[in-house]
């Protein structure tokens, strides 16, 4: 079990290493995009717009945004 989890977190290490490389004049977007798909923006702005337009999709939507937060917590932890 150590060692899946040290790799996974080797793997992390190495992916976040390649993007700050590659992609080094892109810090503004990519805080953009953190800010967008924060779970507090994702409850009070996205989904009211899309729950507006389609429900499947509204509802859809926090249920990405809540997995996909649980799973961020999980993997920090």
């Amino acid at each position: 079990m150590e060692a899946a989890t040290n790799l996974l977190h080797d793997t992390g290490v190495q992916a976040t290493r390649w993007l700050q490389q590659r992609f080094q004049g892109s810090q503004d977007w990519f805080l953009f995009i953190s800010f967008a798909a924060d779970l507090r923006n994702a409850f009070f702005v996205l989904f009211p717009i899309w729950f507006h337009f389609s429900e499947s999709v509204g509802i859809r939507l926090i249920w990405v945004a809540v997995i996909g937060d649980w799973l961020n917590l999980v993997f920090k932890w």
